[in-house]
Formats: C-alpha cells, sequence, structure tokens
C-alpha cells in the first residue's frame, strides 16, 4: 500500500516553513536580508589575487 500526502484538504500541515510559527517566519525572513555575499568567493580575496584570476581568465 502506498501512504501518500493527506495534506490536501486541511490546512495542518507540518513541513516547510509556511508551518512555522510566526516568531520563526520573521526570524527567516530578516536573515535572508542580512546575507554577507562579499565574504565568500572571490569578492572575499584581496585584490591583487583578483587581479590574477582576471588575467589567467581566459587560459586553458
Amino acid at each position: 500500500m502506498v501512504q501518500g500526502n493527506d495534506n490536501k484538504n486541511n490546512n495542518n500541515s507540518n513541513r516547510g516553513l509556511a508551518s512555522a510559527d510566526e516568531e520563526t517566519k520573521g526570524r527567516v525572513a530578516r536573515a535572508g536580508g542580512e546575507a554577507q555575499h562579499e565574504k565568500r568567493g572571490l569578492q572575499a580575496s584581496d585584490e591583487e589575487t583578483r587581479k590574477r584570476v582576471a588575467r589567467e581568465g581566459g587560459k586553458a
């Protein structure tokens, strides 16, 4: 017997952010606006490293 998700007809799903309490939803939403992309990837490296990578960009 295959069991499916019986949450189609009721609003009591316990999956995903939609089922979280209001405090959790607010905390997650605020955290999205605070992402610090500058600390990841090439943006986090110094100027010399970025220049070197740019110079070598077309080389295989």
